[in-house]
């Protein structure tokens, strides 16, 4: 082909393809209507009016976009025309359906994983593999045990949440916290009825009293010190016989202060109070017609200050003791008095104990006591010289065996010496203890033990060696009733004057708490005392009802 010609040609191309791309849109052919297809998936079919959904049901939604020519803005408006090109046009509305509902629930990868085991068999629990399995103690070193064979093996019981356990005492006081101190108060009333109000021999005329008692506990929440005390006053008030109104109290604390892990200071007090009835060897007139008409109250307080060392299972103490005991004169009907005041005394004393932790449920122990009597005046009312020195030796065991007994019982000899050569040596054997024996978590029996050897005015008379035990059981025939029966056995030998007694007593008691703070109390007891002296035995009976307040 000529230059020329092929020159002329190529023009003629060109302006074709222009031509073509610039004719005006309005002579083009009319368009069907439009569709825009939405890929769905994973969820269900959605059609929109003037449409329908795919044959075979596909889950796409088609959306029509109608007649090219309506949607076609800019033939109207001059605007430039977007949905006429392949490559242009405004975003596409996002279409967004409600979720499935409930959503479908795709199995966990790791149940078709082959690392995934069944739980491993676990044998019959009457077999002898897990007989003996219960036997063994686990250890780190030790090879993992083979599983049971299948004639003794079972599927593994399902676990279960184990249940709460039930308070042991759910209606005890739970106290009010001052501090790093815990206090239990409580106030307790009581209404009855005494057969023998003044515990005489003869001529006892019963009555109607009324009873109070209030009392404090105190316990530490201290790491490393301790102290606990309680404390005890009561009143006793006779509507038929006012005379034989009395009080009557006890309290004790022991405070210790841990020096060093293995030094301790130790510190005690202790307090009684009671009275002494008309009928009692040694304030007896001994004249027709003559009585005591008041009951003459013994008031006793005592404190002391001691330190303890351990030497590995050794431990040693030493302790020095002040006692103070005060006497009430006593009032007879024919206006005179008694003075029994003049009786009241100091005691001087110093004690060491040494025991060694044996095994840790029994601890053996020796004690020796030296003490020294003091009265106020060097006289008694007849004449006697009381001042005397005491020594006491005793040994036994503290045990504590796996809860179910715990304690501490000793026996032991004891004397006093008098410094009027007249009176003989006071002494006798001693038995002291202290158990506790829980058989059960509902019954509770108490073991206690004592020997004193307490003053007497009574003529020819050194002394008096006591001998007091005591047994208590408690039982919870339900939470909130508690029953308490107890006996007690007494024994006083005056000394140098021939003259014994022998007392008992036996009661029971009903606690029924309404709720933790109140509780309902009933109380019978039965005394008797039996005494070699004329006039000084007697039988009382005593019913009480009240109400205890605690907190």
């Amino acid at each position: 082909m000529a230059p020329g010609r092929f020159k002329a040609h190529n023009a003629l191309s060109v302006f074709a393809v222009v031509g073509a791309l610039a004719a005006p849109a309005a002579i083009a052919p009319p368009q069907p209507a439009l569709a825009q297809t939405i890929d769905l998936r994973g969820s269900d079919t959605l059609a929109y009016p003037g449409t329908s959904a795919p044959a075979g049901g596909a889950i796409d939604a088609v959306v029509p976009t109608g007649p090219a020519d309506s949607l076609r803005s800019g033939a109207a408006t001059g605007e430039p025309d977007y949905f006429g090109a392949a490559n242009y046009g405004a975003p596409r509305p996002r279409v967004r359906l409600p979720r499935r509902y409930p959503p479908r629930r795709r199995p966990h990868p790791a149940l078709f994983s082959p690392l995934h085991h069944l739980p491993p068999l676990e044998p019959y629990r009457t077999s002898s593999q897990a007989r003996h399995a219960t036997h063994l103690r686990p250890s780190l070193d030790a090879p993992p045990s083979p599983p049971p064979p299948a004639t003794v093996a079972a599927a593994p019981t399902i676990r279960t949440k184990p249940r709460p356990r039930a308070e042991a005492h759910p209606f005890d006081p739970v106290g009010i916290g001052v501090g790093s101190l815990r206090l239990l108060p409580f106030v307790e009333a009581d209404y009855g009825f005494d057969s023998n109000p003044n515990r005489l021999s003869t001529g006892a005329t019963g009555s109607r009293l009324l009873r109070t008692n209030a009392g404090l506990g105190v316990r530490s929440e201290w790491e490393r010190h301790d102290f606990h005390g309680d404390l005890r006053l009561g009143y006793a008030k006779y509507f038929s016989n006012p005379d034989a109104d009395r009080p009557d109290g006890t309290g004790s604390f022991i405070g210790r202060v841990d020096v060093t892990r293995d030094t301790a200071v130790n510190v005690r007090g202790r307090f009684n109070i009671d009275t002494q009835r008309p009928g009692a060897v040694g304030i007896a007139s001994n004249q027709p017609n003559v009585t005591i008409i008041n009951r003459p109250a013994v008031v006793a307080l005592g404190t002391s200050l001691g330190v303890s060392q351990k030497f590995n299972r050794l431990q040693l103490s030493l302790d020095g003791a002040f006692d103070r005991t005060s006497f009430e004169n006593a009032r007879y009907s024919d206006g005179s008095t008694l003075n029994l005041a003049s009786t009241s005394y100091n005691a001087y004393g110093v004690s060491t104990r040494a025991s060694y932790a044996w095994t840790p449920d029994l601890t053996p122990f020796v004690e020796g006591t030296l003490d020294k009597r003091v009265h106020d005046t060097t006289l008694d009312v007849f004449g006697a010289m009381r001042d005397s020195s005491g020594l006491a030796v005793r040994g036994g065991a503290a045990v504590n065996v796996s809860e179910l007994v715990r304690g501490e019982a000793s026996g032991g000899y004891a004397e006093r010496s008098y410094d009027d050569p007249r009176l003989s040596k006071l002494r006798g054997p001693t038995i002291d203890a202290a158990l506790v024996y829980t058989p059960t978590p509902l019954t509770t029996l108490t073991l206690r033990g004592a020997t004193t050897l307490n003053e007497t005015t009574g003529t020819g008379a050194a002394g008096i060696l006591s001998h007091a035990m005591t047994a208590q059981l408690a039982h919870e025939p339900f939470r909130n009733v508690t029953l308490t029966a107890t006996a007690s056995y007494l024994t006083n030998d005056y000394q140098g004057a021939n003259i014994h007694e022998t007392g008992y007593t036996t009661g029971l008691r009903l606690n029924y708490n309404l709720t933790r703070a109140i509780a309902v109390t009933a109380s019978y007891a039965y005394e008797k005392l039996h005494s070699t002296a004329p006039g000084a035995d007697y039988t009382a009976n005593v019913f009480l009802v009240g109400l205890r307040l605690q907190r």
